[in-house]
C-alpha cells in the first residue's frame, strides 16, 4: 500500500472540513432539542457523531503541529474544549 503524504496544507483544509461538519451537526443537535417531540435515539446520534468530529479535529490539529510547529491561524477556527 502506498503511503500518503501529509501537508500543513492538507491538514488545515481537512481541520477547516472537519469544523464545518461539527457546526452542521450542532446547529442540528440545536433543531433537534428544540422539537417538542424530539428523537433521544436521534439525538444521542448526533452527540455521538460531534464528538468524534471533535476528537478528528483535535488529532489532526496535533497532526499539523507536529509538522509544522509554527503558529497557525485557520479559517473560522474553533477551539474545542472538554465539557
Amino acid at each position: 500500500m502506498k503511503r500518503r503524504r501529509l501537508s500543513p496544507k492538507s491538514l488545515k483544509a481537512r481541520i477547516d472540513t472537519l469544523t464545518r461538519r461539527h457546526r452542521e451537526i450542532d446547529l442540528r443537535i440545536t433543531r433537534e432539542q428544540s422539537q417538542p417531540t424530539g428523537d433521544a435515539l436521534r439525538l444521542k446520534q448526533l452527540k455521538q457523531e460531534r464528538l468524534g468530529l471533535r476528537d478528528a479535529i483535535r488529532l489532526t490539529q496535533t497532526l499539523l503541529k507536529r509538522l509544522d510547529p509554527r503558529p497557525v491561524r485557520l479559517a473560522g477556527q474553533q477551539q474545542f474544549h472538554s465539557g
